[in-house]
């Protein structure tokens, strides 16, 4: 994470697109946590549709993955999953710890937030007060935007002391 002018800036590298069999084999290394998407077909918004949004913050990808295996076996298409970490420049704190867990936690909810996947429950309606956050998705962030803030909610517009510049 850094910050940059008050805000938190999280960033993801992602990788994909992989099967459900194959996060459920091979995800389970001491850098297999963070966020995941899971794309499928849906009724209304067709193939390659973005269902799901998730997080393995206190067990790796490999062990998340097969909890939602009650719902995508009934898929219409076969689960394409992708993967993303947590990544910077700075030496990262150690998986599970609590920075670590408040990151990927923070991380999922403004995605869930901005993106309204149609599988996801929580996180929909509010984001919650994070703060200004921003998330920048790199690599195969797939149908994900590149940038997702709430820098929008967090604006000072509602402060009587915010006018339009040339008054």
């Amino acid at each position: 994470m850094r910050i940059a002018n008050d805000v938190r800036i999280l960033d993801l590298s992602w990788d994909g697109p992989f099967g459900f069999d194959d996060v459920a084999k091979n995800f389970h290394g001491s850098t297999d946590y963070g966020v995941y998407q899971i794309y499928g077909t849906h009724a209304v918004f067709g193939p390659d549709a973005l269902l799901y949004i998730g997080m393995a913050e206190k067990n790796p990808f490999g062990q998340r993955i097969p909890d939602h295996d009650h719902w995508i076996d009934w898929e219409p298409s076969a689960a394409r999953i992708y993967l993303g970490r947590l990544c910077g420049t700075d030496k990262m704190t150690e998986a599970g710890d609590a920075e670590w867990c408040e990151m990927i936690r923070l991380a999922e909810s403004l995605l869930i937030y901005f993106c309204s996947p149609p599988y996801n429950s929580k996180n929909i309606k509010t984001l919650g007060d994070h703060g200004p956050t921003m998330v920048q998705n790199f690599r195969r962030y797939h149908r994900l935007p590149r940038i997702v803030s709430n820098l929008y909610e967090t604006a000072p517009v509602s402060q009587p002391d915010f006018k339009p510049y040339g008054w």
